[in-house]
Parts: C-alpha cells; sequence; structure tokens
C-alpha cells in the first residue's frame, strides 16, 4: 500500500478520551498511544517492528495499513470488527493446530484488548495500570474502583434484609444471605485498593505500597477460603463467598476479567434476578 492512500484516523483528533475516530476500537486514543508505546519498546530494531505481526496489529487497527496482520488479506481502512474478529478467530486456529511457525498469538492479544474482548494490558513491565489510567498493575481507574464500591454497598444494604424476609421462600433467603457474604469480600477488597483500609482482606496483613504480588497473593488466600481445604483453620472465620468476592474483584483489577464483580443494581452472583453469573460466564468464554 502506498503511503498516499494511508489514512491516519488520529490524526488531529481533539478528544484524546474518546476511542480513535472511525475505527473498530473502544479504547481511549490517549491509552491506545500510551499502551503502543510501551508495547514497541520491545523491539530493539525497526527490522523487528516490520517484521512482528503484533506490531502490525497495531498499525492495521489503527488504519495505518490496508493488511491485516494475521491471514495477510486485504480489508477496509480501518478494519471493522468483523474484519478484526476474523484475525483474532486464524489465529487462535494457529494456537491450536500446534502451528508455531504461523502462529500470531501476540497479534491476537492486542488486537483483544483494542477491542474490549480482553481488560489485560498487552505490555510487559511494572505500572502497566498508569497507561490505562489505573494506578501499579492495577487497571482500573480509582473512579471506576469507586464506583463499583458504591453499587456493592447498595447491594450490602439489601442482601441482609431479604435474607430475613419471612414473605421470600427458604432458598431465596439462603442465597440472599450467600450474597451478602459475597460482597462483604468485595467491599473489603476494594477499600483496600483504595488505600482506605490498611489491611488485607483476608490475610490482615499491612502493606506500604499495594503490589501486584500483594494482589495474587491475597488472591491465592482467597482460593483457600473458597475450599477450606488446604487451611481447615479458616473455616468457620471466613466464609467461602467472602474469598469469592475477594478473588473475583481482585481478578477485575488486574484486568484478569472484563466483568465488574457486581452487576448493574451492585448485586453478587447469588441474589435473585442478578445479572452476574451471565456476565461471568460471557467473560469466561472470552477469556478462553
Amino acid at each position: 500500500m502506498s503511503e498516499a492512500t494511508v489514512w491516519r484516523v488520529d490524526v488531529d483528533q481533539a478528544d484524546d478520551e474518546q476511542p480513535p475516530r472511525g475505527t473498530a476500537i473502544v479504547r481511549p486514543l490517549r491509552h491506545v498511544r500510551g499502551v503502543r508505546e510501551r508495547y514497541l519498546q520491545r523491539f530493539a530494531e525497526p527490522a523487528e517492528v516490520t517484521a512482528s505481526r503484533s506490531a502490525h496489529a497495531w498499525a492495521w487497527a489503527l488504519g495505518e495499513t490496508a493488511i491485516a496482520p494475521v491471514t495477510d488479506r486485504r480489508t477496509v481502512v480501518p478494519p471493522n470488527r468483523p474484519d478484526i474478529e476474523v484475525e483474532i478467530a486464524a489465529a487462535d486456529e494457529r494456537r491450536l493446530r500446534g502451528d508455531r511457525e504461523t502462529r500470531a498469538d501476540a497479534a491476537a492479544t492486542v488486537l483483544r484488548w483494542l477491542i474490549g474482548e480482553d481488560d489485560r494490558v498487552p505490555v510487559r513491565g511494572e505500572n502497566r495500570g498508569e497507561l490505562v489510567g489505573g494506578f501499579g498493575d492495577i487497571v482500573r481507574s480509582r473512579e471506576q474502583i469507586a464506583h463499583i464500591r458504591a453499587l456493592a454497598a447498595e447491594g450490602q444494604r439489601r442482601a441482609p434484609a431479604d435474607s430475613r424476609d419471612l414473605n421470600a421462600d427458604s432458598e431465596h433467603r439462603r442465597f440472599s444471605q450467600q450474597d451478602a457474604g459475597y460482597l462483604e469480600g468485595v467491599a473489603a477488597t476494594l477499600a483496600w485498593a483504595l488505600g482506605e483500609q490498611r489491611e488485607a482482606p483476608i490475610t490482615r496483613l499491612h502493606s506500604r505500597d499495594l503490589t501486584t504480588r500483594d494482589l495474587k497473593r491475597e488472591r491465592v488466600h482467597a482460593e483457600d477460603v473458597i475450599e477450606q481445604t488446604n487451611k481447615p483453620w479458616l473455616a468457620g472465620q471466613l466464609p467461602p463467598r467472602y474469598g469469592e468476592g475477594v478473588k473475583l474483584t481482585i481478578t477485575w483489577l488486574l484486568g484478569d476479567w472484563i466483568a465488574a464483580p457486581v452487576d448493574s443494581a451492585g448485586r453478587g452472583p447469588y441474589a435473585p434476578h442478578s445479572e452476574l453469573p451471565a456476565a461471568l460466564r460471557h467473560a469466561q468464554n472470552k477469556q478462553q
């Protein structure tokens, strides 16, 4: 493709808090620029960038070339979402076949992030979250975390009353009680992430600066609470649903799940009429 026919979609875009104009990308232009710049730092020579399918994925999604990064087909400029999904599917198929010479996993990872199918920032190194409005390796902004915490607080106010509602059947009350335990774990983890609670939600350890290691350590302990087998002395102290709330919240904070730990009404997965189970199934399918 000649230089004259390349369309740079981000040229003269005034609002870099919006996705790149005219593309299928859902990330703010500011985030796209920051993550791409970090991503290209992995290449030592220009020739490596030219040969890389993942580097090509950035250029293609942004409309800088019409040649797709995985299939090498020519597409519209910039590509639409179905075009991008075709490339992701082709990369996945090659991976499943074990075709190492033509695999394009890194390109698919970039494309998934750009269109919002995966929230894991596709770069290496520390402080990845800062590239997308988060902090440290947490990919959610403080405003996003505070919003989810407010929703969870609303759910916490509602769940205990539902669990004691004598007009509801016993199953409804039981699930509401489980949801209350789950939401307690969500709220404690979010308060910890925001620095409003110094103690970690399960280990009760104090960290001066919250690190990825701290978050992942706490997630491992959350799994122990859920199973209550590896550490039987935790049984009865913290309910398994509390551990589920901690685990899912940390997973969301790190971008390992696209689904928030509560639904739009502040309900966990056990509340009657909760939208969260469907959202979690969708997230699981995307992660696979």
